[in-house]
């Protein structure tokens, strides 16, 4: 029996990579608020907006990629 006090096992800990548990569900967060944010653009009478923060939403529900993905390509960045 484990007192709350002991550390778990090495081997029960999430490996990298297995999904670890958050206490704070950040991409469910950004989801419901972009469903929301979605509904208030289109009250507002901004279908384009709308859609994009559907999209936001259906990314937010996807499955975190292993990999970064680059969302803007190198040429399009400006250099200093």
């Amino acid at each position: 029996m484990t007192t709350p006090f002991e550390s778990t096992p090495r081997s029960q800990k999430p490996q990298p990579h297995e999904p670890e548990r958050r206490e704070f569900p950040v991409r469910e967060y950004i989801g419901a608020m972009a469903v929301e944010l979605a509904q208030m653009a289109r009250w507002d009478g901004d279908e384009d907006l709308g859609l994009l923060l559907d999209a936001a939403a259906a990314r937010a529900a996807e499955a975190v990629p292993a990999v970064p993905v680059e969302l803007d390509p190198p040429a399009r960045r400006r250099t200093a």
